[in-house]
């Protein structure tokens, strides 16, 4: 008989464990093969068959009650969960890709567009098909000290893609957005490593050259970049009051992409701090932008972040601090650091002591 692969939904092996009962059958990774009969007890030796079975592709699909039960388990390794979800969404490779662009930065005076173009395609690409909130928890993950300024690249051109499409700007404005927030720091690869990466308070001469950076980006982009794209790395760090820098430039003189890229750079720096909750989703941030806490950003484009945010938020699963998972069923613009979520038969709003832990991604 033909399985019905829509309501099936794929996993890595290694989210199985020893001693895991399913309630339903395990297939290979197109679902047309029985790998483990329902009922079935699945043991360290069955794991390693499973394995060697399907050795190119180390995914099973199961039915959508087995999927969420070993995810609300909280057994995967989140080494394992992170991998998985780079790799399905494209960011390994395209993150792969930006350090080559970094590199570049570093050795030479000028980059050229062309340089950047495949890679903003595929960034591109990937707006169109992945889901915002797995984009979303691509950009919560924790970052290596010496991948962070690929990643940060990374997610900022994602941001604003994201920013663009929900201002309903034309598709190549969109893909010059995204280019700017790929760009934004590129000037960062000629701050010498000891002052970007000091694990310390800076100096007052040693924050001076940081916030060079800037300026550094824009001389590094060649003739043939969009004057949008090089003036949203000139001015990513200007305040609408004319307290930023370097130019001290107000609202009326900043550029639109560049308060996008202000705004998409200020929400991913803020979510990289968040270390005490690993996967913690980043309601308390969104938080923090709707009291006004990151000054000098233009309130507008910050509010298109929130609603945008919330609305893709709602009934996503996600599992909660005691093991059990649930439904975000309403996200209180006034309290957005507290979702009301839908677990079992109780529906109530988060706090400190039961809170969401992390969102369930599908693909």
């Amino acid at each position: 008989m033909q399985v019905i692969k829509a309501k099936l939904k794929k996993l890595p092996v290694e989210y199985l464990w020893d001693g895991l009962v399913l309630t339903d059958d395990l297939y290979n990774h197109d679902g047309n093969v029985l790998l483990i009969p329902s009922g079935e007890e699945i043991t360290q030796k069955k794991l390693g068959r499973l394995l060697k079975f399907d050795s190119d592709s180390k995914h099973i699909m199961v039915y959508e009650e087995s999927y969420y039960k070993i995810l609300a388990k909280g057994k995967i390794p989140h080494e394992v969960h992170q991998k998985m979800t780079e790799d399905e969404t494209g960011y390994t490779e395209i993150k792969k890709d930006i350090g080559y662009v970094l590199h570049k930065a570093s050795t030479e005076e000028k980059i050229q567009s062309e340089e950047v173009e495949p890679v903003i395609h595929d960034i591109s690409q990937r707006l169109e098909v992945v889901d915002p909130t797995v984009i979303f928890e691509c950009i919560n993950f924790p970052r290596p000290m010496d991948e962070y300024l690929q990643r940060h690249s990374l997610n900022v051109a994602f941001l604003n893609g994201l920013m663009g499409e929900w201002l309903k700007l034309p598709k190549e404005d969109v893909r010059t957005l995204v280019m700017a927030g790929l760009l934004h720091d590129v000037g960062k690869t000629k701050i010498p490593v000891e002052i970007l990466d000091a694990p310390r308070k800076l100096t007052d001469e040693e924050f001076q050259i940081i916030r060079s950076h800037p300026l550094y980006s824009y001389e590094l982009l060649g003739t043939d970049f969009d004057e949008r794209v090089k003036f949203a790395a000139r001015h990513h760090h200007e305040k609408i009051d004319g307290s930023g820098y370097p130019d001290g430039i107000e609202e009326g003189e900043i550029s639109l992409f560049a308060k996008i890229t202000a705004v998409s750079d200020i929400y991913d720096a803020m979510v990289s701090k968040r270390c005490y909750k690993e996967e913690k989703l980043p309601f308390d941030v969104l938080e923090n932008f709707y009291n006004g806490e990151y000054d000098g950003l233009d309130m507008d484009l910050v509010m298109v972040l929130i609603k945008n945010m919330r609305e893709h938020f709602l009934d996503k699963k996600v599992l909660m601090s005691n093991g059990n998972f649930g439904t975000i069923k309403y996200i209180p613009p006034n309290d957005i650091a507290h979702p009301v979520i839908q677990s079992g038969k109780i529906i109530k709003q988060t706090d400190e002591r039961w809170f969401c832990e992390k969102l369930i991604s599908t693909y």
